[in-house]
């Protein structure tokens, strides 16, 4: 384990976009996480996860809010994994005329709540906008040492 301040914390963003709105929230955390390293989630082995010290996963909310079927596998893999010491964070896109906004968010937010070191979870409408930047910024500065 490196020391505080030593090195940074090697995080994982891993998503999955459909329409690109999800996509472009990742890659606004990206650009504030220079550590962080961006994968679409079909890309990402999670036999690498060990090599992480965070994790942040974003979906899109498919339905009244369930998991896209992608999101959904990621899921069920990583719900089997031991991930009790990563930093975890989840986010997401979606649209607030459904009864379950971001629903999937709220899966994935009540397993890693249950399985990991959960920080914090983020639910946009739709496409981020400017105005949404400052709780972007809040979102990345937990995972900055």
């Amino acid at each position: 384990m490196p020391a505080m301040g030593s090195m940074s914390c090697k995080i994982a963003i891993v998503y999955h976009s459909a329409g690109g709105n999800t996509k472009a929230l990742a890659e606004a955390l990206a650009a504030l996480l220079p550590e962080a390293f961006l994968y679409r989630m079909n890309e990402f082995d999670l036999r690498t996860l060990p090599d992480y010290d965070a994790l942040i996963v974003g979906t899109y909310t498919w339905g009244n809010g369930e998991l896209p079927a992608k999101s959904a596998a990621f899921y069920k893999e990583l719900e089997q994994l031991p991930i009790a010491r990563l930093k975890t964070g989840v986010f997401g896109t979606g649209e607030t005329n459904y009864n379950h906004f971001c629903g999937a968010v709220d899966h994935f937010r009540d397993m890693l709540f249950a399985k990991s070191q959960l920080l914090v979870t983020l639910k946009i409408e739709q496409m981020y906008q400017e105005s949404d930047l400052h709780r972007l910024q809040k979102f990345a500065s937990l995972f900055q040492n």
